[in-house]
């Protein structure tokens, strides 16, 4: 086995890491090298644990697809009982003790995965009791949305956050998260016997600046003396940089023993937090500390491992616990719309609150429609889109090299605004809005259906139309016009990752980019100092993850990658505000709509040891 996989390192199959780490704790045991090179390959894929059937079922053959990898079945006994075999490794325990791995349940962790998902549930589990609630609190929900309607959904979120010490809001996009952020500040100054520190934070750098952006809002004007506006956070920040989190070694300046000293924690984008970040998070703040997640858990995943957010709203399926429902109902006369199940795991499902009505989108609205039909997997729906039938979403198949090169043609018209305005005006805040209304999305970067090459196909499209000229500047093709989007962030320059500027040359002659800031501020860059940054024409679902577009084309490839699968549908088709363009073959769109993902969720066993 040792020999199968130092193969599988050479041809790249597999990672070092993957192959040193079961090369360290394998100790000669073939079974072992197996599993735990799968752990380690699988855990960099994003998955928390790994059941016993993935290697009853000879699942692992995913990775090892070459024939020559056959050769692990012959070293592999027929009749193997997996269980057995595992328990006898001193590598592997139950949790008690730290090994390297934990087998509970028929599922193997990784050992920091395994007491991450702990140390989570049981931060939750001890945060279940209620604040007592003050007079006020209705009078001020009352004033926040005076429009008696049944069941807001709002205002039952924004009530939560002022009894609970930590609260998940989730709704799809349009749903009035950002709404709920803004009234939720008000609420908690308003309750406040004294000044409150509140701090906003996000997983990304582009994220933090629509919090910023967001902030500038008359809103304040309307409920809060000028007394209590001293209390406005104005400084968005992201996770990383408010818990100090080093690049290299991932271990945090504020944790369990140097806690941040803030009232209030609201953090934005929470689909993207991996369960080792909100390990860290629920580590660094004080037991006083208020924290409330925002973000949309049907959404892509995290990029690094485990989709938290998805594990804990899982339960929100749940109606309240009886004692919740009675503060609930006096305060936004809610009365119970789910059936009452046996239910004990209130410790988790009294904090969530879904938004389901859409401000965004109307019932009848074309999006929406095939953005529910992709959460619903309704086939019904799929077809009538690949017909044409659904308003305001195009579906055009490629089959061809004509059909592809129609697809460059189609998309180089769609910049056929942007152009104009370039070439009517020198004003780059709206040269760069212009750009922002519109954006082509794909899955992957590499190949003919991705990132880099058709950037490179929409660049001569554009070129030979002579809406390029090229400017002679160092190795990097430069022209007025051209976009970028910035892929690491840069504190001394300002920019963070996801930030998207547009090309110029300034008055003295000086070839810049300008992105646009705060307060619809311009801020310009030399290119001769940039650095970690891509052609933007064509961007991954991924970094236009929180964003929002009028206009948005969403291109599939032309297989089913490992990433392609229902969330990705999902968010790229909810980027877009009014219009949508899909380019695939039906065959593929399908085929991603219905590939199973080997989705993970470990709370629902480990719960019980709370319950």
């Amino acid at each position: 086995m040792l020999i199968l996989m130092q193969q599988a390192l050479q041809k790249k199959i597999i990672h070092p890491i993957d192959f040193y780490f079961a090369q360290f704790i394998s100790k000669k045991s073939n079974i072992l090298m197996l599993v735990s090179t799968c752990m380690s390959y699988e855990y960099r894929n994003g998955y928390s644990f790994l059941k016993i059937e993935y290697f009853q079922k000879k699942l692992f053959f995913n990775i090892f697809q070459d024939k020559y990898f056959q050769k692990i079945s012959v070293l592999l006994d027929k009749k193997i009982n997996w269980e057995a075999e595992l328990l006898r490794h001193e590598s592997i325990g139950n949790g008690d003790v730290c090994t390297p791995l934990v087998y509970f349940k028929k599922k193997i962790y990784l050992y920091k995965i395994w007491k991450a998902e702990g140390n989570i549930l049981k931060y939750l589990y001890n945060k279940k009791s209620f604040y007592s609630i003050k007079k006020n609190f209705s009078v001020i929900l009352d004033n926040l949305f005076p429009k008696k309607t049944k069941h807001n959904m709002q205002k039952i979120a924004v009530a939560l956050t002022l009894i609970n010490q930590i609260t998940f809001i989730t709704g799809a996009p349009g749903t009035g998260k950002t709404t709920i952020i803004l009234k939720i500040m008000i609420a908690l100054i308003k309750t406040a016997k004294k000044p409150i520190k509140i701090q906003l934070c996000a997983t990304t750098g582009k994220a933090t600046t629509h919090l910023n952006e967001m902030m500038n809002n008359n809103i304040f004007h309307l409920y809060l003396s000028e007394k209590e506006k001293n209390n406005i956070p104005y400084n968005a920040l992201t996770i990383h940089s408010l818990l100090g989190i080093q690049k290299i070694s991932q271990k945090n300046f504020f944790h369990k023993n140097n806690k941040l000293n803030i009232d209030v924690l609201i953090i934005d984008e929470s689909s993207m937090i991996d369960i080792l970040t909100m390990e860290k998070i629920f580590f660094s703040v004080m037991n006083t500390t208020k924290l409330i997640f925002i973000g949309d858990h049907n959404q892509l995943k995290p990029i690094e491992t485990g989709d938290i957010l998805k594990n804990i709203c899982f339960y929100s399926k749940y109606e309240y616990s009886s004692k919740l429902l009675f503060h609930i109902k006096k305060l936004t006369n809610y009365t119970s719309q789910k059936k009452h199940i046996n239910n004990k795991a209130h410790f988790i499902n009294d904090k969530i609150c879904v938004l389901k009505k859409s401000y965004r989108f109307n019932q009848s609205s074309g999006i929406y429609i095939l953005s529910q039909a992709i959460h619903k997997k309704d086939i019904k729906i799929i077809k009538k889109m690949f017909n044409n039938k659904i308003k305001d979403v195009c579906f055009k198949e490629i089959h061809s090299t004509d059909q592809y090169n129609n697809m460059i043609k189609n998309i180089t018209d769609n910049y056929k605004i942007f152009w104009e305005t370039i070439h009517k005006t020198n004003d780059m805040q709206l040269i760069i809005k212009t750009f922002q209304k519109y954006q082509v999305l794909c899955f992957l970067k590499e190949g003919i259906f991705g990132v880099n090459i058709l950037n490179q196909q929409l660049e001569y499209s554009m070129y030979k139309k002579k809406l390029i000229k090229y400017i002679d500047f160092g190795k990097t093709s430069w022209y007025v016009g051209k976009p970028i989007m910035i892929t690491n962030n840069n504190k001394s320059l300002n920019l963070f990752n996801g930030n998207i500027g547009i090309t110029n040359i300034n008055n003295d002659g000086l070839i810049q980019v300008s992105f646009l800031k705060d307060n619809n501020r311009i801020h310009n860059v030399p290119v001769s100092i940039l650095k970690n940054y891509e052609t933007a024409w064509v961007t991954t679902v991924h970094k236009a993850q929180g964003s929002e577009f009028i206009n948005t084309t969403l291109i599939l490839p032309n297989y089913v990658s490992p990433i392609s699968n229902k969330d990705i549908l999902y968010t790229g088709i909810t980027r877009s505000q009014k219009k949508l363009s899909i380019f695939s073959t039906k065959k593929i769109f399908k085929n991603t709509l219905f590939n199973k993902t080997y989705y993970t969720n470990g709370i629902t066993d480990r719960i019980q040891d709370f319950i």
